[in-house]
């Protein structure tokens, strides 16, 4: 059940409010990581725990999922960031201690476990995914080469190392000159595809300036980053709730109308359209979702199982993938498709998430937390990988909710 704003909280949705330094919490979207992280999960596996053609058709569409993550790390980043001031070395080696560790092995396990059609050919292929360059080269086998999922992470890099610049360019913008960065955006999203497609630029090219170039994806990162330069400023939707289910309708209209396409044609509808079409729905919900939030209303997506959830997507949505295509030679994941298809799935889900819990407890968090104890990335000692050691071994009865 949904509370009413009180005065304080009615306050804060007029325009011109000033806000404090101190950024609200926002449960609401480390909830929707979940869901996000489950329907590229669909995209990537789905197909083998069904036998319906038409479901097959609906979770190929998950991929979107990765623009939602796009538009709310943007999002994320400058609610956090835009009142204080940003130590770009700090700011950048903290960035690097989260997404990389956990990457670097399991780019390793791909490398060692899995079939040989994943993984990338040749030394420079391996040398671009190792050093989370692969989104830059149009050569599929190279950007969704080893383990696949990681080329979002090639863009993500290339987020961060922009990130500070453009924050501090969105903080001088005046009205006029913030909304001529959301058209000039939105212009660039929507020509460049239609201008490639005029052009005859041939299929394979188009889909990766447009699905997976870094500089194309960007454009989302920075619709989020504008998004929240907006909220800050008072900006609230005045029926979220009703915004929130408009935005799942549109969503769910979107993916039923590509379904049905793709029952006729090889290649569905293009990833291009179906991202651009998708993007007022993700902003919609985001939007609406931290109106909510900043009203105190709670709900099922503020609960803690699926904050926590959300907290572990990230390992999720980088293992479920080498993990699936390393039991399904051997025959773990049994499948005939109906009832069996989504009781086998939903098993499927469960291992999945529980080797991403052990991963961020047992990896992740340890890691993370020795790393970002120096902003000095290249000092490291005998001393700081015994605490590395101790860290992990100290956060092993936390992980399996043992005492200490």
């Amino acid at each position: 059940m949904e509370t009413a704003p009180t005065k304080d909280e009615k306050s804060q949705s007029s325009p011109g409010v000033a806000h404090s330094e101190r950024p609200e919490r926002l449960p609401r979207l480390s909830a929707l990581r979940i869901f996000a992280a489950v329907g590229v999960v669909l995209c990537h596996v789905g197909y083998y725990f069904t036998s319906v053609r038409v479901l097959r058709k609906v979770e190929v569409y998950g991929y979107s999922g990765v623009e939602f993550f796009f538009l709310l790390s943007g999002f994320v980043l400058t609610w956090a960031w835009q009142y204080r001031q940003l130590e770009l070395r700090q700011f950048w080696w903290r960035r690097v201690a989260k997404l990389y560790p956990i990457t670097l092995v399991l780019m390793v396990f791909a490398y060692l476990a899995l079939p040989q059609y994943e993984r990338i050919p040749g030394t420079k292929g391996k040398v671009l995914e190792l050093t989370l360059l692969q989104a830059w080269w149009p050569e599929q086998r190279v950007y969704f080469g080893g383990n696949g999922v990681s080329w979002s992470l090639s863009c993500e890099i290339f987020f961060y190392l922009a990130f500070p610049f453009v924050l501090a360019g969105l903080r001088r913008l005046r009205t006029r000159g913030f909304w001529i960065v959301v058209g000039v955006t939105l212009t660039v999203l929507v020509a460049a595809p239609v201008a490639a497609s005029a052009a005859g630029t041939a299929q394979p090219m188009r889909y990766w300036l447009f699905f997976v170039f870094p500089p194309y994806q960007f454009g989302f990162f920075l619709i989020g980053m504008l998004m929240a330069r907006s909220i800050s400023q008072g900006l609230r939707l005045p029926r979220p709730t009703l915004i929130f289910a408009a935005a799942l309708g549109w969503l769910a209209l979107l993916v039923g109308v590509g379904a049905v396409y793709s029952l006729d044609h090889t290649h569905g509808l293009p990833r291009p359209l179906v991202l651009l079409a998708a993007l007022p729905a993700f902003a919609g919900l985001l939007a609406a979702a931290v109106s909510k939030d900043l009203r105190r209303q709670h709900s099922f997506l503020t609960s803690r199982t699926l904050g926590y959830l959300g907290v572990v997507s990230f390992e999720l949505y980088l293992v479920h993938k080498p993990l699936f295509l390393w039991a399904q030679p051997i025959g773990l994941w049994n499948n005939s498709g109906g009832l069996n298809g989504s009781l086998v799935f939903l098993g499927f889900l469960g291992v999945a998430l529980l080797v991403a819990i052990a991963l961020h407890h047992l990896m992740q968090v340890p890691i993370e937390r020795v790393l970002t104890r120096s902003s000095h990335p290249l000092r490291w000692s005998q001393r700081r990988f015994r605490r590395l050691s101790s860290s992990v071994h100290a956060h092993l009865p936390e992980a399996f909710g043992l005492d200490s």
